[in-house]
Parts: C-alpha cells; sequence; structure tokens
C-alpha cells in the first residue's frame, strides 16, 4: 500500500489540539511550504481556514456547500502553487483529482480505507501526515485494521517545539447552577451511523 516515495507519518494529538498543531507545523515544517488539509466535518473546515488566515497564511477551503467552480479553481490555485494550503471536506475531496498534491495533512483520521489509499498512491504526493487520538490500543479503529492490513506499524511523530496535552480535556459537569425559567426539552437520542461495507 506504501507509495514509492511517500512518506506517512502519525501524530497523537487530541481532539482540542489539532487545529494548533497544524498550524504549528505550517509555521515550523519547511517540507510544509504547501499542504492539502483533510477534516470529516465542513464546521471544522470553516473554523481551520479562518484560523490560518488570520495568522496571514494563505489559505482557502473547499467542501460541500462550494459550488463546483469554487472548488475546481481552488484546486488549480493549490496545484499551480498560487494556493500553499487549501482546506477540505474528505466527502468533497472524494470527487477530486488530486495529482499535483504534494502534501496532506489528515487532521482526522480517514473514515475510509480507499481515501487513504488514494492519498498514498497518488504519484505526485510526497508526505501523507495523519492524526490519529492518543490510546492504549494505539490509535482509532482504521489505523489499526490498515497497520494490520499491511503487517506493519506507522512510525509515530512529534512536531519540534509543540507542547502536546497528556490528557484528553474534559468538561466537568460537577456544580453546575441549573439556568432559571422553564426545563428545556430533553434532546432526542441520535440515531446510530450505520457502518460503511468495507471498513
Amino acid at each position: 500500500m506504501s507509495g514509492k516515495k511517500t512518506e506517512q507519518l502519525i501524530y497523537e494529538v487530541y481532539n482540542h489540539q489539532k487545529l494548533e498543531l497544524v498550524q504549528h507545523m505550517i509555521k515550523s515544517d519547511p517540507a510544509l511550504d504547501s499542504a492539502m488539509i483533510y477534516l470529516q466535518k465542513t464546521d471544522d473546515v470553516h473554523l481551520l481556514t479562518t484560523s490560518l488566515s488570520h495568522a496571514g497564511i494563505h489559505v482557502d477551503s473547499i467542501h460541500g456547500k462550494k459550488n463546483p467552480e469554487g472548488r475546481a479553481t481552488a484546486l488549480a490555485e493549490h496545484i499551480a502553487g498560487r494556493l500553499p494550503y487549501l482546506v477540505v471536506t474528505a466527502a468533497s475531496a472524494r470527487n477530486l483529482d488530486i495529482t499535483g498534491v504534494k502534501n496532506i495533512i489528515n487532521v482526522d483520521f480517514p473514515e475510509l480505507l480507499s481515501d487513504y489509499e488514494t492519498q498514498v498512491l497518488t504519484e505526485s504526493t510526497e508526505r501523507v501526515y495523519s492524526f490519529a487520538i492518543p490510546t492504549k490500543s494505539g490509535g482509532t479503529k482504521l489505523l489499526k485494521n490498515l497497520e494490520e492490513l499491511i503487517e506493519a506499524s506507522f512510525p509515530r511523530a512529534t512536531a519540534e517545539g509543540f507542547v502536546y496535552d497528556k490528557h484528553a480535556l474534559k468538561i466537568s459537569t460537577r456544580n453546575k447552577q441549573r439556568k432559571s425559567g422553564p426545563r428545556s426539552k430533553p434532546l432526542q437520542n441520535k440515531k446510530p451511523k450505520l457502518k460503511k461495507k468495507g471498513r
């Protein structure tokens, strides 16, 4: 599965530090002079794009709410080198030809094995850096399945100069004052998502 030239690294980091780590890596790693950055949710794409832009980084985004012309223009600008950083949702990127993309950062580890294969096996891709939640068992279920498939563990890396939290951020619900006024209706339970075949 490994691409001939593709460097593949795993950075273990908790969710609340992911966006901060992306920005740190862009500013401190000379190899990441450009990158296509993948997330799962459109809201997170907006959040990261805004954060990078405020930091003076030239960036654009591709997501489900962007029209096809806008997507094509942003991708073409990135491949041409005029747009160093492009933040995308994984779902929208499945319809794109990423030939010409040099570096990829998976802020959210891919949900589908085929998404990761596409990234790694694209001829132009030199680096695929993926974030994974630190766990005793060594990462997400798909990451573990992927390592079992290739019968090897991906090398773990840390970003020099970045201070990692050693524990997950937990929001305490103790001693919260109850708001005055009528009680709100309880949220309905969400229906469980169906697992896609091939995971």
